[in-house]
């Protein structure tokens, strides 16, 4: 097809767009155009199927609800092109330079060709391999086993994007938003995702081994099944489910269980002394009475959990989520809780009692004596009779908690909040109002 040719053809379809008589849609459609020039052109919804577009020179064009299905696109310039809504599937675009273009939107799934006679049925696989998707624009894109290997999506946008069974090996996507994305079974071996959003997405099932995660955003993410081996998640934000702890670890918790449900007859009370169980969801699990010396929960969420009578000593504890949790009559002697949330737990003494049931009397404080809660949050707490000898609660919410009978020797008060909370006989606080002009 000569240039002049096509000059024609997008003259006339450009009148077709704007609706003018002797318009008509472009339908280049199986024309060899390899290594056009046509920069800013306008082809919405122009007929592209099947064309070789290789090496062409498109940046700038809008191409948004194209039909490119099945297209040549190898090494082709698409920078800040608008591809919004366009049917790429089976498209080929390996090596292609989309800095900054528009998917949004646009189908990208495998192509299905159906042969003549007894040729039977051809999958073609959309290929990005190597192509360059900096700062584009995927939102709600069907990207569904779409080959990205070693793509370069740095600052892309692929929120709400549909990836099940993509293949990501070895692309950067640092700083990319992927949020609410569905990358079920999808392969990240290796791929860059430092500082990358990820909050919502599904990564059940998904391959990320060797994967840089590092200061990613993986709050509520789905990592069910997912291989995360030799994965760097450094100063990430994640919550693991119980089942990306080692087997042992998993063996040591269903035992425990076993432990407090037959009274001591059947399981091992737990022993996780040192363990690192940090950014892990343990909501509502039963650890009673278990033995955690220095063990590292820190941004854990313990919301709900069953830990009385535990032995925490020294434990990192540092912005876990402890609402609601039982902590009745533990021991947290040194532990570090700073920036901690105790909303509504329960810290208080234990009342001893006999063989049969009876009381007698007595109570078994809960330990946090030389404990570190600077910055913590325990409004509404029950702390009665808790031992705080020593303790750092500078900064520390107690509004509306209870710490009546408690000892506070020597404990750090500094900036305390304590509003309608129960404390020790002869102790005071600053007001709210004297707290914030002191911190002002």
């Amino acid at each position: 097809m000569t240039p002049s040719e096509i000059i024609r053809i997008l003259q006339r379809h450009e009148a077709w767009l704007a609706q003018r008589p002797n318009g008509s849609c472009a339908n280049l459609s199986m024309q060899n155009l390899a290594g056009v020039s046509l920069p800013g052109a306008n082809l919405q919804r122009a007929k592209l199927s099947g064309t070789n577009l290789q090496k062409a020179n498109l940046k700038g064009a809008d191409l948004a609800d194209c039909d490119l299905f099945a297209a040549n696109l190898l090494q082709a310039r698409l920078a800040q092109s608008n591809l919004t809504n366009a049917d790429m599937r089976g498209v080929q675009l390996r090596g292609a330079d989309l800095t900054g273009a528009n998917l949004e939107g646009a189908d990208l799934r495998e192509g299905t060709l159906m042969g003549s006679g007894d040729q039977g049925i051809t999958m073609i696989t959309t290929d990005l391999g190597r192509a360059t998707l900096d700062n584009a624009k995927l939102s709600n894109a069907n990207l569904q086993k779409v080959n990205f290997g070693r793509a370069s999506l740095e600052n892309a946008n692929l929120d709400h994007a549909l990836l099940q069974g993509a293949h990501l090996a070895g692309s950067n996507m640092k700083n990319a938003s992927l949020c609410d994305v569905d990358l079920t079974g999808a392969s990240l071996k290796g791929a860059m995702l430092a500082g990358a959003q990820l909050a919502g997405a599904n990564l059940s099932g998904a391959n990320l081994a060797g994967a840089d995660l590092s200061n990613a955003d993986l709050r509520d993410v789905n990592l069910r099944g997912a291989d995360l081996s030799d994965a760097n998640l450094d100063g990430a934000s994640v919550l693991l489910s119980p089942e990306h702890l080692s087997l042992g670890l998993q063996q040591v918790l269903n035992e425990h269980l076993d432990w407090i449900e037959s009274n001591g007859s059947k399981g091992v009370r737990a022993n996780l002394d040192g363990s690192d169980l940090s950014q892990t969801d343990m909501s509502n699990v039963n650890l009673s009475a278990a033995s955690l010396r220095h063990v590292n929960l820190s941004g854990s969420k313990l919301i709900g959990a069953s830990m009385a009578m535990s032995d925490l000593e020294g434990a990192n504890l540092v912005k876990a989520n402890l609402t609601g949790a039982i902590l009745d009559g533990c021991n947290l002697s040194g532990a570090d809780l700073t920036r901690a949330n105790l909303t509504k737990a329960k810290i208080a003494a234990v009342e001893l009692k006999t063989e049969d049931g009876q009381p007698t009397g007595r109570h078994w404080p809960s330990n946090l004596s030389f404990v570190k809660l600077v910055g913590a949050n325990l409004y509404a707490a029950n702390l009665r009779k808790a031992n705080l000898n020593n303790a750092d609660m500078t900064a520390c919410n107690l509004s509306r908690a209870n710490l009546s009978d408690c000892d506070l020797d020597d404990a750090t008060l500094d900036q305390v909040v304590a509003e309608d909370a129960r404390l020790p006989d002869g102790i005071t606080l600053p007001s709210p109002d004297a707290v914030i002009a002191q911190a002002s």
